[in-house]
């Protein structure tokens, strides 16, 4: 509708003296006026008719989604690393498979869990509980954030030759162990980086596939608390499930299994950068041997 009014030109003109930043916020008043009075109304009738916006949302979208239970965990998995390698924040691209599914299915859990009082009462009591909770992807899955980081950053710690690298992962640590790696996404960098689209991209769907297994083995119980999502790996798990240290135990699991699969890869790279500085001399004698 914006680009409706405004290609027609029906804004309001100011003098070429004006400014260019003033005259660009009143040609918008026209349009912003026109879409907030024409769903004011849609809004207001939908009022009366004893509805509105989310609700519909929620009936048409989110109600069919959530009954197509793992897929949804799944797609959560696969997309937001892969949308984060193209520089788009993959966890707020799909907010809505979040707030909208997973978390009031942790919330669920919760209100089963504080009934029965424990696990096995709710199971005797013929309950059942969301396995694709989102405190489940973030005990399990999002170990130092999207992709496993924290993994990477031990990786590196361990295997890579490269000063430049190693500066990063000791930048990024500290934040890395409460959950958020936008240090060492864009510090690396991971986004649009070749050699680290792999392991980015896969390690999330490995861990997730490992946890669902130990899960249908009653290794782990379900998700019973929603605890911080900055909580450091192995603790959140230990909360999240009210104290398992069996959870605990298979994140810190998990945590070694991201690390092993991204250590070849931090061993490409310490590769990639000689094969690069090798490159760089012969150019530089090549250039000397022209003057």
């Amino acid at each position: 509708m914006f680009t409706f009014v405004i290609r027609r030109n029906w804004v309001i003109k100011l003098p070429e003296s004006v400014p260019g930043s003033v005259s660009r916020s009143f040609s918008a008043l026209i349009p912003g006026f026109l879409i907030l009075f024409l769903f004011g109304i849609l809004s207001w009738a939908l009022a009366v008719a004893g509805s509105n916006f989310h609700q519909i949302i929620m009936d048409s979208i989110s109600t069919p989604l959530a009954s197509m239970g793992a897929i949804v965990g799944w797609a959560y998995v696969i997309f937001t690393s892969l949308l984060w390698f193209f520089g788009v924040h993959g966890s707020l691209a799909l907010a809505a498979l979040d707030s909208g599914i997973m978390t009031p299915w942790a919330l669920e859990n919760v209100a089963i869990y504080t009934q029965y009082g424990s696990v096995e009462a709710a199971l005797q009591a013929g309950k059942t509980f969301h396995v694709w909770a989102k405190p489940m992807l973030d005990s399990y899955v999002f170990l130092g954030g999207t992709g496993a980081t924290l993994g990477l950053i031990i990786a590196i710690f361990i295997g890579s030759r490269r000063a430049d690298h190693r500066q990063i992962a000791k930048l990024s640590l500290p934040s890395g162990i409460f959950q958020i790696n936008e240090p060492i996404l864009f510090g690396l960098p991971i986004i649009m980086n070749p050699v680290m689209f792999i392991p980015f991209v896969l390690i999330q769907p490995i861990l997730a596939a490992i946890t669902l297994f130990a899960y249908h083995l009653n290794v782990i119980p379900p998700i019973t608390n929603i605890a911080p999502w900055t909580m450091p790996t192995g603790l959140g798990a230990f909360f999240n499930t009210n104290g398992s240290l069996a959870a605990l135990a298979l994140a810190l699991f998990n945590l070694c299994v991201a690390t092993l699969f991204y250590l070849p890869f931090v061993t490409l790279s310490n590769k990639a950068q000689s094969i690069l500085q090798e490159e760089e001399t012969e150019e530089e004698i090549a250039n000397a041997l022209k003057f």
